[in-house]
């Protein structure tokens, strides 16, 4: 049997390996848009990643380089695959093109809407040095704000499970009471704020 585009010996279907490699994709990838946050940033590694995980394949993939041009809100993406089709080998280039969206995350949005889930309250002679303290430990993006009062301060924290890793930090070395307060009703549902005292 002969290959019924160029003549050689056929060896998958009608086809010698060459033209059926011609006549198959190893991988297929569509034009797409994505959003990201205009506070966090985004980088070209993020942008390269979401395209490697745009391609489509029922081949094996081997190796996968992605190049971009940013030009304004979109990305030009020259993505190169090589992998193998039935045991033959292929490589393959293509190209698409990436909208990129700005949308604030739903984290700065709580931040900028001042929200918030817990509240340290430091006070005592030491009040400087827990405050300190607990700002290391928390992660930065999880204050959502700071509040100096005369007794000491209000660090508001966006999430609970962050204030309370922060103050497991504070327990052998000062007195840490725990406390809650219902901040809000949503949809039926109560909305408790927690609170740690420490001195």
């Amino acid at each position: 049997m002969f290959c019924i585009k160029c003549g050689r010996p056929a060896k998958i279907g009608n086809f010698c390996d060459a033209c059926f490699l011609d006549s198959e994709s190893l991988f297929d990838i569509k034009d797409f848009s994505m959003e990201y946050c205009g506070i966090c940033g985004i980088t070209q590694d993020v942008i390269k990643e979401k395209i490697v995980g745009s391609l489509k394949t029922k081949n094996s993939i081997a190796s996968t380089k992605v190049s971009i041009k940013l030009v304004g809100n979109k990305a030009h993406a020259t993505v190169t695959c090589s992998g193998s089709i039935k045991g033959l080998p292929k490589t393959e280039t293509k190209n698409a093109m990436v909208i990129i969206r700005k949308q604030m995350c739903d984290m700065h949005v709580k931040l900028s809407g001042g929200y918030y889930e817990a509240v340290i309250q430091i006070r005592g002679k030491d009040k400087d040095n827990i405050l300190k303290y607990a700002t290391r430990l928390l992660p930065k993006k999880s204050i959502s704000g700071i509040e100096k009062l005369n007794e000491g301060y209000n660090i508001k924290v966006l999430h609970k499970a962050n204030a309370a890793a922060a103050v497991r930090g504070f327990r052998k070395r000062y007195e840490v009471k725990d406390s809650y307060k219902l901040a809000a009703s949503k949809k039926g549902e109560m909305l408790y704020r927690n609170y740690y005292a420490i001195r």
